[in-house]
């Protein structure tokens, strides 16, 4: 089973084991029902942002819904671990880290994103986010400013502020963001 499905399947074991029905937890996130149930069948991978909020409603946090496995203290993530990218409905691809390490307070991604895959969502929750830039540049936003980051380049925010990748100024951007 891939990231995709294991999060969807985590996702309505975590909402069954609440007694909360589909439309509980659309209602408490803002979104539809048959959104919610296109997460869970591993058909539509939603944006970080939807993930905080389905967490949120669920009373855990991002990486409680991407975990698999049993709970560890430590996890080792070898360069060449064979991780392939998650394409998102936000035009980026975002790689999960350290998914195994239930209950953390930070979560780890990569991101990727090219320029002609952006799009206009500004993104906004609760929290402080640090980002760098492993490869490539783009312009951030965190409300009215706007940063210039390119490779080892780092921002770091109140995540409650509205951020979001306003330019990639390079073929693709490929980026750290942990986020609490």
């Amino acid at each position: 089973m891939g990231q995709r499905e294991w999060v969807g399947v985590h996702i309505r074991k975590l909402r069954k084991i609440q007694a909360m029905t589909l439309q509980n937890v659309a209602d408490k996130c803002g979104f539809t029902k048959s959104l919610l149930s296109k997460i869970e069948g591993g058909k539509v991978v939603p944006p970080m942002s939807t993930l905080v909020k389905i967490a949120g409603a669920l009373n855990t946090n991002i990486a409680d819904l991407m975990a698999e496995g049993d709970n560890l203290d430590s996890v080792f993530i070898p360069a060449k671990a064979e991780t392939q990218p998650v394409p998102t409905e936000s035009g980026y691809a975002v790689i999960p880290l350290a998914v195994e390490f239930k209950q953390k307070k930070m979560q780890p991604f990569i991101f990727s994103i090219r320029p002609e895959d952006l799009n206009d969502k500004v993104n906004s929750h609760l929290g402080e986010e640090f980002i760098l830039v492993l490869e490539g540049s783009m312009e951030f936003r965190v409300g009215e400013q706007v940063y210039t980051l390119h490779s080892r380049d780092s921002v770091f925010f109140s995540s409650i502020r509205d951020h979001y990748v306003s330019k990639v100024l390079s073929d693709q951007v490929v980026y750290l963001n942990i986020f609490n």
